[in-house]
């Protein structure tokens, strides 16, 4: 039980990780949310996480296979992938590029047919971004995924759906929440401030790969 239950909270943290509105799904939802109301852009957010936990299953599974390398390599894989994330976090914390406010448009009851829609093009987003399955890759590497016990493996696959799914239902709950006060500048800063959080996350892997390559 101590291990299902450390598998699923390393999962949900993957899942939370990987959901960090700063890639192409996050500038759809967010304008969604402004323009369109926290549900709209919760099924665009949700299409993701089933993209995710599509990806987290390839990802488990693969890592099962090539865990030999990985284990043999491991310096070299926590700091070719710390560089990586590193240079997202640089290249989102140090970005000019600024989100463009959607049209003016007032909350409304939005049909299921759309909301599907919205759902199918967040998944067709995340799920062409083949970065997300290395991403994953790397962060279960990081985190010492176990891929031996394949109930382990189950309920860290789960822990990773429900994190994104959890991920995606606050930003869109605070975001809809504010939506009258928010300003683009400030969705601007929030995107650095996550850049910043990625490039920590991505020289802590590099500083843990030292000890093993020297």
């Amino acid at each position: 039980m101590p291990m299902l239950l450390t598998g699923l909270l390393k999962g949900f943290l993957v899942g939370v990780i990987i959901s960090i509105p700063v890639g192409p799904l996050g500038l759809l939802c967010i304008p969604r949310t402004l323009a369109r109301g926290r549900w709209s852009g919760l099924a665009v957010g949700l299409g993701g996480s089933v993209s995710d936990s599509l990806y987290s299953a390839l990802a488990l599974f693969a890592l099962s296979f090539i865990k030999g390398f990985i284990d043999a390599n491991e310096g070299w894989v926590l700091l070719a992938g710390g560089l990586v994330i590193s240079l997202t976090g640089i290249r989102l914390t140090f970005s000019r590029n600024r989100l463009r406010h959607p049209e003016s448009v007032q909350a409304r009851a939005v049909s299921p047919a759309r909301h599907a829609e919205e759902a199918l093009n967040g998944f067709l987003i995340s799920v062409t971004n083949p970065g997300t399955l290395v991403c994953m890759l790397w962060l279960f590497t990081f985190l010492g995924m176990d891929t031996s016990r394949s109930t382990v493996m189950l309920s860290e696959w789960a822990g990773t759906s429900l994190g994104s799914a959890t991920s995606w239902f606050l930003i869109t709950w605070g975001i809809s929440s504010f939506r009258d006060r928010i300003t683009i500048g400030q969705l601007h800063t929030l995107t650095r401030v996550c850049g910043a959080a990625i490039l920590i996350i991505g020289l802590a892997s590099a500083v843990k790969s030292l000890p093993l390559l020297f």
